[in-house]
This record gives C-alpha cells, sequence and structure tokens, in this order.
C-alpha cells in the first residue's frame, strides 16, 4: 500500500518546499500504510524522508530513512507522514485568476 491523501488519518497543510519531488502535504497515516519509497517525518518539524527499507517484527515496525537511519515504532502507531504534490512544486507555479 502506499501512502495518499485518502488513506491518510490526518491531512495537516501543503509545504512549498525546495524538495527534488517539489512540494508535500503533511500527514499522518497508520504504520501499517507505509511502504518503501513512501515518505515520513521522524521528526515532526523537520522535512521527510525516503523510506528505503521496511521490516516488520512481532508488533513492531521498523523504518530505514535514505541516510541509514532506522526508527522503530509500534505497529498501531500513527506516523507524521508526508504525501508529494507533483502538481504544485511551489507557490509561483499556481495559475491565479
Amino acid at each position: 500500500m502506499s501512502l495518499t491523501l485518502a488513506n491518510a488519518t490526518e491531512v495537516l497543510d501543503h509545504c512549498f518546499a525546495s524538495t527534488p519531488n517539489g512540494g508535500f502535504t503533511r500527514t499522518s497515516h497508520h504504520a501499517g500504510h507505509i511502504s518503501p519509497g513512501d515518505l515520513w517525518r521522524p521528526d515532526q518539524g523537520d522535512r521527510p524522508r525516503t523510506v528505503t527499507e521496511l521490516r516488520r517484527h512481532a508488533d513492531r515496525i521498523i523504518l530505514t530513512d535514505q541516510l541509514g537511519d532506522t526508527y522503530s515504532y509500534p505497529t498501531t502507531a500513527v506516523l507524521p507522514t508526508a504525501v508529494v504534490d507533483p502538481l504544485v512544486s511551489n507557490p509561483d507555479d499556481l495559475v491565479r485568476s
């Protein structure tokens, strides 16, 4: 499963960021929805990180990011995540009428 706005437990706000993928929407998702390639925010105030590896052990989910850092959560956790907005990369791209 992949993270979408439709399967989010919470949709917070859109961030116009200079990331390789452009802007993103800050969200929260159940740990069971996360897959490699998805974005999550291990430090809620920081930029999202890409899940490069995911392991499940009993009642824990272990996520590894693109820097090789690992984070462990309960499988029932709701995690701070992000969903990439491929259509709008910065506010200047918006067409205003």
